[in-house]
């Protein structure tokens, strides 16, 4: 098999690098310095997409703190409601760097989307991150009418950590007895805590196309210290009991990304316990490729993919 990354993806990947040189080694001693550095890049890709009809900032506020959150509503007649989790290692990553990608499931779905700000790790570690976005979907559903959606319309989605924390919050959800999300979407989620799978080694562990082994190492060391605590449910949803929790999946993979495999190994669980899972992997694709909407075709597709996922989701 090729391993060739898609021309339009390399080509504003080189772009990039031209704009702002190669990407600096921030971590782990230098988080602050890191998410500029992550900010900066992504406002670049982050240019246009759709518009809204109203795009504003709020603040969730909860007993002894307060999440921000970024609520998008697009044009025309919209339906339901899905709150999204950032991707960043749970260490970088904001409603900033994840704004575009935000207005363009909106857009595409026709429906309300909530992002949320949860606090990071180092300074966070687990299982605070997974508590701000538990607790930020909880209220979304509280508030769901003042929202414009209603709760049995509710959907939660990420990418890469996103996703980990996404499908987290479900098997919280699920362990609380409290009612979980209409769908899911998991954009190359981080589902398990073995590093060990094929794709983690050879030939995409070595960073080649970005994302590397050795980062995810360094991520899971920030987010999870202990590492007999990651193989918990919530910290690795691929280890959850009972699979059917997770209602309405769409999981997407890119072909040449370390977490390949935590996708393929997540949609295998998902159909053995017989739930209504879509699957899509994007061989030509690399880790965070789906933020390249306005350079590259294959990240419009997977967004519309997406989009069309939460549609019909919306419409039982």
């Amino acid at each position: 098999m090729q391993h060739d990354l898609d021309p339009e993806i390399a080509a504003v990947l080189a772009e990039t690098v031209q704009r702002f040189g190669p990407a600096p080694n921030h971590l782990p001693g230098n988080p602050v310095a890191a998410r500029e550095d992550v900010e900066l890049r992504r406002a670049f890709v982050n240019l246009g997409g759709p518009q809204m009809r109203e795009k504003r900032d709020l603040t969730i506020d909860l007993a002894g703190r307060s999440i921000p959150a970024r609520f998008f509503v697009p044009e025309g007649e919209t339906r339901g409601l899905l709150v999204w989790f950032h991707g960043g290692g749970w260490v970088q990553g904001s409603i900033d760097t994840h704004d575009r990608l935000c207005r363009a499931l909106a857009a595409g779905a026709g429906t309300r989307v909530l992002s949320i700000g949860y606090r990071k790790a180092p300074e966070f570690p687990f299982p605070v991150p997974l508590d701000d976005c538990f607790d930020a979907f909880v209220w979304a559903r509280k508030n769901a009418e003042t929202l414009g959606a209603t709760p049995d319309k509710l959907a939660v989605g990420g990418d890469s950590a996103g996703g980990n924390l996404a499908f987290g919050v479900t098997v919280r959800l699920a362990a609380q007895k409290l009612p979980v999300p209409a769908a899911h979407i998991g954009v190359y989620g981080v589902y398990d805590c073995d590093l060990d799978t094929q794709s983690y080694l050879a030939p995409f562990g070595d960073g080649r196309f970005g994302l590397s082994r050795a980062a995810m190492a360094m991520y899971w060391d920030m987010y999870c210290p202990d590492a007999k605590r990651r193989e918990h449910p919530e910290a690795s949803p691929l280890r959850a009991p009972d699979m059917t929790i997770f209602k309405r999946p769409y999981i997407m993979a890119a072909g040449l990304d370390p977490l390949r495999d935590d996708s393929r190994r997540m949609r295998d669980k998902l159909v053995e316990a017989g739930g209504d899972t879509v699957y899509a992997e994007f061989p030509h694709a690399n880790h965070a490729f789906v933020h390249l909407g306005a350079f590259a075709a294959v990240s419009r597709e997977t967004v519309a993919q997406m989009s069309a996922h939460l549609a019909r989701a919306f419409s039982v």
